[in-house]
Parts: C-alpha cells; sequence; structure tokens
C-alpha cells in the first residue's frame, strides 16, 4: 500500500470526508442495459452512466471510464490525501422504489462498498447507503453497517421523496445514529427545484446548496437538534446556503410565531450543532461559513470524483491566508480525527 496515514506531510492522517463510488454490479448492469433491483441502467449517447425509475432518469457526469478502488490510490496521493471517506453517488439515491427492492439494493450496495473499503483500509472508510423510504430497515441497515462492517456512518438524502428531516416518521434514523455514534453526511439528491431550475445547470449550482439548506433548517426549527443533542451530522457543500442565511432565519424566529413555536434558542445557535465540509469554492465562503459553524466543525471534503466538487482541497485550505496554520490543520484532518468511532479509528492507526 502505496502513503500510509500521516504521510502526506502532516503528523496526522489527512481525510477526505466527502467522496463518491459506484459499484461495479451497476456498471455491469448499464453496460448490458439491465435492470438491477428495479432500476434501469444504461449508457446515454456519450457513454455515461444513467440510472432510472418510476419514469424519472439520473446520469452521472463522471469521467468514464470508472477508477477501481486501487486505481483511485494514486489520485489521492496526488491530492495528498491520506484517508478517503466514501459513499454512493446520489445519482443513485432511488427513495422512490418500492418495498420489494429498497431493503436489497441497499445491502448490496453496503456490501460492494465493504469490498472498495476493503481494497485498502487504512485509506478508505465507508459510510453506508440506508433504504430511507423504509424507517425499520434503514436503522437495520445502520446497525449493520455500524457493528457488522466497521462503517463510520451513513449518508443521507436531503429529503425522501418531499418528506424533511423533521418528520416524526424519519426521527428513528436519527436517534439510531445518535445512539450508535455514527456520522451522517446529508447530501443533496433528486432536487425538489429542478423543474424550474432548468436552465444553466442551476439545478446543481443553485438547486443542491438550496436542499442542504432547508434540509438544516427543518432540522433546526423542527426541534431535532435538541432531541439528539449528541447526533453528529455534517452538512455537504459547506453548508449551502445556511451560513449565508442565518441571519435571515434568527430575524424570522424573533418575528413568526411559526419558527419558534419548537425551539427555544436562534437558529444561529442550533448551527453550531451541525458539521460542514469545506467545499466552498472560495475562501472568503469559507471564512464565512468557519465563522458562523466554529473551526472546530469544519471537515475537508473534495466530492471526489463530481466536477462540481473540489479536486484538489488540501491545497485550496493550504492556500487561504485567512486561515491561521492551527485552523487549517483542524480541517485538514484534526477534526474529522476526533469523530472517529473507536473501531474505525483502530483500524486506521
Amino acid at each position: 500500500m502505496s502513503n500510509p496515514a500521516g504521510a502526506h506531510g502532516y503528523d496526522f492522517p489527512i481525510m477526505d470526508i466527502h467522496a463518491h463510488f459506484v459499484p461495479h454490479r451497476a456498471e455491469r448492469a448499464a453496460d448490458n442495459g439491465e435492470e438491477w433491483h428495479g432500476i434501469t441502467f444504461g449508457r446515454d449517447k456519450v457513454g455515461k452512466l444513467v440510472s432510472s425509475y418510476g419514469g424519472k432518469t439520473a446520469p452521472l457526469a463522471w469521467k468514464t471510464p470508472f477508477e477501481t478502488a486501487s486505481q483511485r490510490l494514486a489520485s489521492l496521493d496526488a491530492r495528498r490525501i491520506d484517508v478517503q471517506m466514501v459513499s454512493l453517488s446520489p445519482t443513485m439515491y432511488w427513495h422512490t422504489l418500492d418495498a420489494a427492492n429498497c431493503r436489497g439494493f441497499a445491502h448490496d450496495i453496503n456490501e460492494a462498498l465493504e469490498g472498495f473499503v476493503a481494497t485498502a483500509p487504512k485509506r478508505y472508510v465507508g459510510l453506508g447507503f440506508l433504504p430511507l423510504q423504509d424507517t425499520a430497515g434503514s436503522v437495520a441497515e445502520l446497525e449493520r453497517c455500524m457493528r457488522e462492517r466497521e462503517f463510520a456512518g451513513a449518508v443521507v438524502a436531503s429529503h425522501v421523496n418531499g418528506t424533511d428531516w423533521d418528520s416524526p416518521d424519519l426521527f428513528p434514523i436519527l436517534e439510531a445514529a445518535a445512539e450508535l455514534g455514527a456520522f451522517i453526511l446529508i447530501h443533496p439528491a433528486l432536487g425538489r427545484a429542478n423543474s424550474w431550475l432548468a436552465k444553466y445547470y442551476l439545478r446543481n449550482f443553485v438547486g443542491n446548496p438550496l436542499e442542504t439548506t432547508v434540509a438544516a433548517s427543518c432540522m433546526i426549527f423542527g426541534g431535532v437538534i435538541d432531541r439528539l443533542p449528541n447526533l453528529k451530522v455534517c452538512l455537504s457543500h459547506a453548508g449551502g446556503f445556511a451560513a449565508l442565511g442565518i441571519g435571515r432565519l434568527d430575524h424570522g424566529c424573533e418575528v413568526r410565531p411559526e419558527a419558534a413555536k419548537n425551539i427555544n434558542r436562534l437558529p444561529s445557535d442550533y448551527l453550531k450543532a451541525f458539521y460542514v465540509d469545506s467545499i466552498s469554492h472560495g475562501e472568503r465562503a469559507l471564512r464565512h461559513v468557519i465563522d458562523a459553524v466554529g473551526i472546530d466543525r469544519v471537515l475537508l471534503g473534495s466530492d471526489y470524483p463530481a466536477d462540481m466538487g473540489d479536486p484538489y482541497p488540501v491545497d485550496f485550505v493550504e492556500s487561504c491566508d485567512s486561515l491561521s496554520d492551527s485552523e487549517k490543520r483542524q480541517i485538514l484532518g484534526l477534526n474529522m480525527g476526533a469523530l472517529l468511532q473507536n473501531d474505525v479509528a483502530v483500524k486506521l492507526a
């Protein structure tokens, strides 16, 4: 194995907590135009993988052919990343799947992810996929991910078929995550504003951070943070628009009774309970996010291999003159290192 943890110039492992994979089984299904757990896979006219279910199609705009887990190690080394936390591509979060297929799909995704991690267990950490349309199935799969597969936690969509994370139906999943010490990454998927953000790729530029902001806002105003103070939740893409808009949420909480009925503090206080990744695409934006959530809540992220990610996140953080050396070290790995469960931490040591 090349470059063990800590080999890229620091006395701790540099950890990228936001990266994705696609299982080989999905690629095979796409090449053969097959269904897998009720999802239809195929290729578009330029060879990109697409998946479809229920009359909707999601393209995957990654370079092809995909890297294997072993091949990806060279990319990690080139980007000076010691450890990468890997989860399923959000284009495959088909939470509209029927009950007969959703549990099996999640199980097979996590089995494939376990194999991906096993190719280099000191370089990769898994974030499992949950059948969120099935609450009991999600709790069972999360327990399996944490206790049997030794994943760090799970990735979840910003909404589940239009249901937000303040819903009583989804609360048992978050409750289980808090009890298990699972790290939860909230990632936008199947954006609800896609229909009117059809131009200029705005469904990603605007729609993705909008989804993340709505997810965080519903958790805040719904009282989820008060009920689960030990929950470890990370918001993708530097928290979307949450840090920028937090003053408006505070004002709304003070003047609108429906906003304050479930909480007894300002939203800006609750925002500090979330973690965020560093994918801000600008130093001023990152500095603002740090000031809003606290330096101990910011984690390195790349969104690899998506084109809208940060291809060289270590270089970006190091280039930020407004960050102290101590702040850079926290973002690059110290913060995430403090969050990992003991069994995962031992495996990486």
